[in-house]
């Protein structure tokens, strides 16, 4: 699990520094889910959907695996 946090954050930290997430009007763009969206020139993160999801995992991640969770 730890990994699987460790490999999202890799993921969004190298789309943060990727991609400029200011002043982005496109029309045609894929959703990647976790709040990616890409098209044929940039790809972009919206910020709103990513701290929900990211949310979503830490939490579920602390109730499965928390310190009373057995080993």
């Amino acid at each position: 699990m730890k990994k699987k946090f460790v490999s999202i954050f890799m993921i969004l930290g190298i789309v943060l520094l990727s991609v400029s997430t200011l002043g982005i009007t496109v029309d045609a763009a894929t959703y990647y889910g976790n709040g990616v969206y890409c098209n044929k020139q940039e790809c972009w993160v919206d910020w709103n959907k990513a701290s929900k999801e990211i949310g979503k995992i830490i939490v579920n991640g602390w109730v499965q695996h928390g310190p009373w969770a057995p080993r």
